[in-house]
C-alpha cells in the first residue's frame, strides 16, 4: 500500500516535472513543506492535503485517508484503506481488474499492485485487464484522460491497432502501432505529440487494446 509521500512523488513524475522543486515552483506550492512531506515523511494538516489535491489533480479523499492511515496505530490502519466497489457481472460476464495507469504521451512507469477496481466484461481472455488512460496524445482515437482501456493479451496485434506498449517491464504507453521493416513506430493520435520510434533489437512488448470505456 502506497504511503502519502509515494503518492505525491508519483504524481509529480506523472505531471512531467524533473524534481520536487520544479513542481513546487510551477504549481505555486510552498517548497519547504512540500519537500518535507515527500522526502521526510511529514504528514501535513487536512487543509494542506486539500490544497495539494487541487493543485496536483488528485482525489482529496485518497490523500486524506492515506495520511490518516499513516498516523493511526498499526492495529487499526486497515480501517482507513479504500476498498474498490466490485460490480456484479451478469451471467455471461466476468470481472476484470483495473491495474493502474498507462500513458497517452511519453512512457509512464507503472508499479504493479492491488487492483484499483473491477469491471464486468464479455470476453473470455483469462489474462484481460483494464488500464486507465493518462494524458491527451490519443484524443484523436476517442481516448480522453481517465478512459478505461481493456487490454486482451490473447488478441492478435496488427498494424493500425491501438496497443499498450511496454519496455523494461515497468514503463508503458498507449499508441497506434505501425511497423515499417524492422522499425516500430508508436503513433499518437494528436498532432501536438511526436511519435515514439523503437528500433530493431530494443525490448518491446505489445498488447492489443480491444475496448475503450469513457468514464463520465
Amino acid at each position: 500500500m502506497a504511503n502519502l509521500a509515494d503518492m505525491l512523488k508519483k504524481r509529480v513524475q506523472q505531471l512531467g516535472f524533473e524534481d520536487i522543486k520544479e513542481c513546487a515552483r510551477q504549481l505555486e506550492l510552498p517548497y519547504e513543506l512540500f519537500r518535507k512531506v515527500i522526502s521526510d515523511g511529514h504528514i501535513p494538516k487536512d487543509k494542506t492535503l486539500l490544497f495539494y489535491a487541487d493543485k496536483l489533480g488528485l482525489d482529496s479523499s485518497d490523500l486524506i485517508s492515506t495520511a490518516y492511515r499513516e498516523k493511526a496505530p498499526e492495529t487499526v490502519q486497515h480501517l482507513f484503506e479504500r476498498r474498490p466497489m466490485i460490480p456484479k457481472p451478469s451471467a455471461s460476464q466476468r470481472l476484470v481488474p483495473v491495474l493502474g495507469q498507462a500513458a497517452c504521451g511519453p512512457w509512464l512507469e507503472s508499479a504493479s499492485g492491488d487492483p484499483e477496481g473491477f469491471e464486468p466484461v464479455d470476453i473470455a481472455d483469462p489474462q484481460a485487464f483494464f488500464v486507465v488512460a493518462e494524458g491527451e496524445s490519443m484524443v484523436g482515437a476517442h481516448i480522453p484522460p481517465g478512459a478505461h482501456l481493456l487490454v486482451s493479451p490473447s488478441a492478435p496485434v496488427h498494424n493500425g491497432a491501438i496497443v499498450l506498449a511496454g519496455r523494461n517491464h515497468s514503463e508503458y504507453t498507449v499508441k497506434t502501432l505501425h511497423r515499417h521493416g524492422s522499425t516500430t513506430i508508436l503513433q499518437p493520435m494528436n498532432p501536438a505529440f511526436q511519435p515514439l520510434v523503437v528500433e530493431a533489437g530494443e525490448p518491446l512488448s505489445l498488447l492489443r487494446i480491444t475496448e475503450i470505456r469513457i468514464k463520465v
